[in-house]
């Protein structure tokens, strides 16, 4: 007490001590609270100190004397409460280090944009609301809150490219603004989005990394959604205007269940073109709200069977629009339980021997039984009923 009074005095206040706990002050005059040993302080600032208005004000020049470093550190006090990370914060880290151990850097890019970022990247306003307008913006070329993450990868990864750094692989989670016609606040969503160009290294005397492609981008995906445990996942090809700014074929839907969560694709050279990136691109955008609703804390444990499985492959010929994602699900519809595992590993196409306007898939199929050793017979007779469903749902044939 006798040092907050010393001190507000050669600051040129008028200071007293009052027994009983002074009420609020005025414009003029502020109460302090002291140590409580002393009473209260009512506090008269001088005429050349407009600034001390408030108590707050008074209690600053004190601190301010008295050194901040002096002032012992404590712990704010919350009855029945423990601090921590709650379940999203968690999950939200989690994401990060899963793709920051495939190789992603994570990165920020600017919440402004351009008005013309969307048609320059040719990608479709539905679903993304109307631009929300800044009234007082910075520069010119960000007049607008962003409605993709997009835009802003591309022009980082521009913007590596152009400064000799040709390996890029950046992610990044971030809000979008979806502006809505007579609403006050626009509709914010956050949104989760990568971009991988180059190759994964450096090219050395001992080693050679191939170009990043499609698959590349497609394997983040699966390990980050494998890693959240996401179920009934699922890709199939993203076609049509809303997806112009992918290369045909080389863009797919990501799918969980009925959800979709987002896209994976190489970017179409246009778009590159457009800012200056010599390099293909494969990029991918998910709905961070619907991956954090999709996730899972646990997964079902499934016991190891200890009964040996049973491998035959299947070579069907199919039209060249039937894709492998409908193959594999039909498979597994038709396979039933004993039906382990469906992998494809190999796709040939011959107008000759194949004919024209088809093509060869075959498939490493795997049975196996939990509780007893499978017979050639049993084996047979489910193989021989999947290869009867499939082919009658494909139009397809089993290849010779």
């Amino acid at each position: 007490p006798e040092f907050i009074e010393r001190a507000l005095t050669r600051l040129g206040c008028t200071v007293r001590v009052d027994a009983v706990s002074a009420g609020a002050a005025g414009a003029s005059a502020a109460a302090a609270g002291g140590a409580g040993t002393a009473g209260a302080f009512r506090v008269v600032p001088p005429s050349f100190r407009p600034d001390l208005e408030r108590e707050i004000d008074l209690i600053e020049e004190v601190l301010r004397l008295w050194g901040m470093d002096r002032v012992e550190a404590t712990i704010p006090a919350a009855k029945n409460h423990i601090g921590g990370l709650t379940h999203e914060q968690r999950l939200l880290r989690r994401v990060g280090a899963i793709l920051r151990s495939c190789g992603l850097n994570e990165t920020t890019t600017y919440s402004f944009a351009a008005p013309g970022d969307l048609e320059k990247t040719r990608m479709s306003t539905e679903g993304r609301g109307l631009p929300v307008v800044i009234m007082n913006p910075l520069v010119a070329e960000q007049t607008e809150m962003r409605r993709s993450l997009l835009p802003g990868l591309l022009q980082s990864v521009a913007y590596n490219n152009a400064r000799g750094t040709a390996n890029v692989h950046l992610y990044e989670m971030g809000t979008l603004f979806c502006g809505r016609e007579n609403a006050s606040l626009p509709k914010e969503r956050r949104s989760l989005a990568g971009v991988l160009s180059g190759a994964w290294g450096d090219v050395t005397w001992k080693q050679k990394f191939a170009p990043l492609r499609f698959f590349d981008g497609k394997g983040v995906v699966e390990e980050l959604l494998a890693q959240l445990r996401v179920e009934k996942v699922r890709f199939r090809p993203a076609e049509g205007d809303g997806y112009a700014f992918l290369q045909p074929g080389r863009g797919a839907e990501v799918l969980a269940g009925g959800t979709v969560l987002g896209w994976v694709g190489e970017i179409y050279p246009e778009v590159r073109d457009a800012y200056g990136i010599d390099l293909p691109v494969v990029a991918f955008e998910l709905n961070l709200d619907a991956l954090i609703t999709c996730s899972r804390d646990q997964q079902a444990y499934r016991d190891f069977s200890s009964y040996p499985a049973v491998e035959m492959d299947l070579a069907i010929v199919v039209d060249e629009g039937v894709t492998c994602e409908d193959l594999e699900r039909r498979l597994q519809s038709a396979g039933g339980k004993l039906l382990r595992g469906v992998r494809l590993f190999d796709v040939y196409r011959d107008d000759r021997r194949v004919g024209e306007g088809k093509k060869s898939m075959a498939f490493a199929l795997t049975y196996r039984a939990d509780d007893h050793t499978l017979t050639s017979e049993e084996v047979e007779k489910v193989h021989q009923k999947l290869v009867t469903k499939v082919c009658k749902a494909t139009g397809g044939e089993v290849r010779a």
